[in-house]
């Protein structure tokens, strides 16, 4: 009763050990190319932002980290800001993003629920002031999305008094 489940067995695994390869060869040879696009549509392009005048610039708002802020205002119409955070090569975090936090609030481990996010830290690249933040003072925060964690909180400051 063995021997004809052994033949039985043996069998199948030829017929599998043909089958399968040639399956797989097969899938691959038959699979659809992969889309692309030589750009993206214009709709799908934002238009980019010139952000000329310099309101004012700073490297004494963050304590560890060397850290340079520069606030820049839009030529064309004066109650658009931006920022742009500078860093040395050397301050390396995974993923950080920058956040602006209204008022004086204390930042612990989390983002408190009023902040908003701002955009991804990378250096020379001016991350647009949302309008509210424009009344009163309030901090930077760097947040780390890989260390999950706070990696560094700027003292307050308001946007429109350097």
């Amino acid at each position: 009763m063995i021997l004809p489940l052994r033949q039985y067995h043996r069998r199948l695994v030829i017929a599998l050990g043909i089958f399968l390869p040639a399956a797989f060869v097969l899938g691959i040879g038959l699979r659809r190319p992969i889309p692309s696009m030589d750009s993206l549509p214009d709709a799908l392009i934002g238009a980019p932002q010139k952000f000329a005048s310099a309101v004012w610039e700073r490297a004494d708002l963050f304590v560890k980290p060397p850290v340079q802020v520069r606030l820049l205002q839009r030529p064309a119409s004066p109650g658009q800001f931006a920022m742009e955070l500078s860093a040395p090569p050397d301050f390396i975090k995974p993923d950080l993003m920058v956040y602006w936090c209204p008022g004086d609030s204390k930042i612990t481990d989390t983002i408190p629920t009023n902040s908003q996010l701002l955009g991804a830290f990378q250096s020379s690249f001016a991350l647009t002031v949302p309008d509210d933040s424009l009344l009163g003072a309030g901090v930077i925060v760097l947040y780390s999305l890989a260390d999950n964690e706070v990696v560094e909180v700027s003292k307050p400051f308001s946007i429109s008094q350097p």
